[in-house]
């Protein structure tokens, strides 16, 4: 009997909730395992749900190793033997008593679990909760980072134990009061604190009108570094510098210049020497460089990125996780140069991991290639393997494991996971074509195209050009679910990454400085045409979408132009005079990226607003906006709906209570799916496949 074929069926907006994902992988000191946090999410309840698991390097079925419903951070203690990690409670868990709210219940706590077998049990009871677990060199401290200080207006929460209900009344003496995903954070401070890693009082290392965060031990046990900012400008134009601590006396070093904004800080192994990435505190573009510094005081900070083009962090999108994960950086041996660094960038819509010598001229070597993202990576401490998330625009992303030391980019990866199988043997999905076009300036730039799956060839098809946000990000090669939907709609998706994006070097980057809906509009037109110029794309049918930037920009080429049959703009930008005031960085895009505050030169700033180009804009716009979303307000897309509205233009608000700026990669899962129908519905009903 001949063996029946199912034909792969266009991929959904509910097969959102078959996606599962892997986070955060942590190889294992001796290299023999991989644990990473598994999120999935639960279809019923509507929310995600994560646990630990552990993968062998042996290979086998990975299996679940922790049970809590929202478990991450996993970290190994220097001995393999125990596991540390953040558990966060069931939603609703609230405290009931004024003892259990001091207990920390309710919020996020660290536990340690034996790895060889036992019960996890609890360590910190941190009445705001506690950061990711960072182990001593031997194994018996755990430190970590955690808010501080009373939330204002006490006696709402006082009232809250007895199932009262007040309306809060804060008050805001400070310009940076809040942050977007995380609400208000004016009344509390992140500070540094040690514990027994078998539990016991936690003890606090450092304190002051500053936020603290990122620490590492030194490798003797007697520092500790971390980032804070303790400059007169942190409330405004906030940018970490690198300090140290000394453990046995609790004196403080600040070792680099407060000019710069620093992160993921990392000790050498013989303690002389601390790498970090950072950007400057004013008019950086997002562009991120490597940097070392002696250990002590006084040293200048050197500069390893140098010209090199790469972005030394990972700024490549998606619409499958929040953000793109925490920096590390890792020391490893050198026979040559005595140590070599390594760490994830992203260059040329790829981020993979490179490694660096510190001590001598010598170009970044890639350790990872081909058309794929490396959202996560860890290191044995020796450096001989990696723990590797790498995810690619045909595969939402699984847990790899890589041997070094040959220093090259053909390495054999090992797949640990398949956590996507099933849904990805289903599914029909768009593989991007990647293409080269001139743009403003005869700059010679990057962008793909995606062409539906079920596309003849020579069929002239619907395009929808999309508009990364940022700007300072780069789309690449990572799986976008709204793509791939498109696509299986009979849409053709075109992208590209206009000057302002990350990964093509730090002029470029800085390009978009003062020229919103400049070259950068000429850029992306420019990719548009380059498109269509290779054939297959119908240049009469044509839609345009966009978040964030990508909001702003996609209001701005609607307002400039009417070839564009339907558009999509979401969590926008439409009025830099409001989003002056409004926004959690109003002030750093009016006066940074724009050059003006509104009360000097309002013009300036309502020459590069989309809303003062609103009466052109004849597209029928589908406005998305999240009401809590604190980076760009929902004040934004309601002065675009109702100024289109009052033109009698075609326009609809599409309002999603209760999300951020991050709806589309962490927001809930039913106003996900939601969002993505908004979209197709909209295209169908204006853009019409067929």
């Amino acid at each position: 009997m001949t063996a029946m074929t199912t034909t792969p069926r266009p991929i959904t907006s509910e097969d959102l909730y078959a996606i599962e994902l892997a986070e955060d992988p942590r190889i294992s000191p001796d290299g023999t395992q991989v644990a990473y946090v598994l999120m999935t999410m639960d279809r019923d309840a509507y929310e995600y749900r994560r646990s630990i698991w552990l993968a062998s390097a042996d290979g086998g079925e990975p299996r679940r190793f922790t049970s809590g419903p929202n478990d991450t951070a996993p970290r190994w203690s220097p001995d393999g033997r125990s596991l540390a990690f953040v558990r966060a409670p069931a939603s609703g868990t609230k405290p009931k008593s004024a003892e259990e709210r001091d207990r920390g219940v309710g919020q996020p706590q660290i536990w340690v679990i034996p790895t060889g077998g036992g019960e996890a049990h609890q360590v910190t009871f941190m009445r705001h909760g506690a950061g990711a677990p960072v182990w001593s060199p031997d194994g018996k401290t755990l430190l970590f980072a955690a808010e501080t200080g009373t939330p204002d207006d006490q006696e709402v929460d006082d009232a809250a134990l007895d199932g009262k209900s007040i309306p809060r009344v804060r008050t805001i003496t400070q310009m940076w009061h809040r942050l977007d995903g995380h609400g208000f954070m004016y009344d509390l401070r992140s500070h540094l604190f040690t514990i027994p890693a078998a539990g016991g009082e936690p003890q606090q290392l450092t304190d002051g009108d500053w936020n603290d965060g990122s620490p590492e031990w030194s490798p003797d046990g007697s520092r500790i570094v971390f980032t804070s900012d303790r400059s007169a400008e942190r409330w405004q134009w906030p940018a970490d510098s690198v300090w140290t601590l000394d453990v046995a006396s609790g004196a403080c070093e600040r070792l680099t210049d407060e000019a710069l904004g620093c992160g993921a800080p990392s000790w050498s192994p013989n303690g002389e020497t601390i790498a970090f990435l950072a950007s400057p505190r004013r008019y950086s573009s997002g562009h991120t460089d490597l940097y070392t510094v002696p250990a002590h005081a006084g040293g200048e900070a050197r500069l390893l990125s140098g010209d090199w083009a790469a972005n030394c962090a990972d700024t490549c999108i998606s619409d499958m996780r929040a953000g793109h994960g925490g920096a590390h950086l890792y020391w490893g041996p050198d026979g040559y140069h005595g140590y070599r660094l390594y760490l994830q960038a992203s260059l040329r819509g790829s981020t993979q991991v490179y490694s660096v010598s510190p001590e001598a001229d010598l170009s970044p070597q890639p350790l990872t290639d081909g058309a794929q993202h490396v959202y996560g990576f860890s290191m044995t401490p020796d450096c001989s393997a990696m723990a590797l998330a790498i995810t690619s625009p045909v595969a939402p992303g699984d847990v790899y494991l890589q041997r070094l030391p040959a220093e090259n980019a053909s390495n054999t990866q090992q797949k640990l996971t398949n956590l996507n199988a099933k849904l990805l043997s289903e599914v029909a999905l768009a593989t991007p074509e990647e293409f080269s076009f001139r743009g403003a300036d005869d700059w010679e730039l990057q962008g793909w195209v995606m062409r539906p799956p079920q596309a003849q060839p020579g069929e002239l098809v619907p395009t929808i050009l999309e508009i990364h946000g940022g700007p300072a990000a780069m789309y690449g090669a990572s799986f976008f679910h709204e793509f791939q939907l498109l696509a299986a709609q009979g849409y053709a998706v075109v992208y590209c990454n206009p000057r302002g994006s990350t990964g093509y070097g730090r002029d470029f980057a800085n390009a978009v400085h003062f020229d919103w809906g400049g070259k950068d509009y000429e850029d992306i037109m420019a990719g548009l045409d380059a498109a269509i110029a290779r054939g297959g794309l119908d240049a009469n049918r044509l839609g345009v979408a966009g978040g964030s930037y990508g909001g702003y920009m996609t209001n701005w080429v609607v307002g400039h132009s009417d070839r564009f049959k339907a558009a999509v703009t979401m969590r926008c930008v439409a009025n830099a005079a409001s989003f002056f005031g409004t926004s959690d960085i109003g002030w750093w895009l009016a006066v940074d990226e724009m050059g003006a505050t509104p009360w000097e030169n309002l013009a300036q700033l309502m020459q590069h607003s989309p809303i003062t180009y609103v009466a052109d804009i004849h597209t029928p716009l589908l406005i998305l906006h999240s009401d809590n979303d604190l980076r760009c307000p929902i004040s934004e897309g309601e002065q675009l709906f109702i100024s289109l509205k009052y033109l009698g233009r075609e326009t609809k608000l599409v309002r999603f209570e209760g999300q951020s700026h991050d709806l589309s990669r962490n927001g809930h899962p039913r106003s996900r799916v939601i969002r993505l129908n908004e979209i197709t519905g909209w295209f169908a009903r204006y853009l019409p496949t067929h």
